[in-house]
């Protein structure tokens, strides 16, 4: 018996522009229908998305979440975000320089529009304070025992 350590040709390979990146030719990346991203994407360029993502996508280009993409982050497009008929966006934070969004599409986030918008550097991370724990002084407190009462002594008679 022979073991092959190829992976099953169950899926088609994503087609890479020619012109990628290329010559001074900007980047134009695509995200397939079988492909899924989980995390962060930072691309100087365009980005298409048929796919899923689970987290945030900025692009110096275009993004364009089309044809049953499903992205579900922040997004930052620093020319335009375009969401097609099929797919799906579902965000906290979408800055963008233009919007088109299809009939059909989902939408949900908060958008801050325009071209200063995308471009304008990411706020600072908040700063996560450290939390000590809280030991309470408590004051000592001196019980004293009641004053006795004194003994009285027979007196012994001789």
């Amino acid at each position: 018996m022979i073991l092959s350590t190829r992976r099953p040709a169950s899926r088609l390979a994503t087609p890479v522009p020619a012109e990628n990146g290329a010559n001074g030719q900007p980047n134009s990346v695509v995200l397939g229908p079988n492909d899924r991203l989980v995390g962060q994407l930072y691309i100087e360029g365009d980005l298409r998305v048929s796919g899923t993502v689970d987290g945030t996508l900025e692009a110096t280009g275009d993004i364009e979440i089309a044809g049953g993409g499903k992205v579900n982050g922040d997004v930052t497009a620093y020319n335009r975000l375009t969401v097609g008929r099929d797919a799906s966006l579902i965000a906290g934070a979408v800055r963008i320089a233009r919007l088109t969004v299809a009939d059909g599409a989902t939408f949900s986030g908060k958008v801050s529009m325009g071209k200063h918008v995308a471009e304008a550097p990411k706020p600072a991370e908040p700063v996560v304070p450290v939390v000590e724990p809280f030991v309470a002084e408590v004051p000592s407190v001196v019980v004293e025992p009641a004053p006795a009462k004194p003994v009285q002594q027979k007196s012994k008679r001789r």
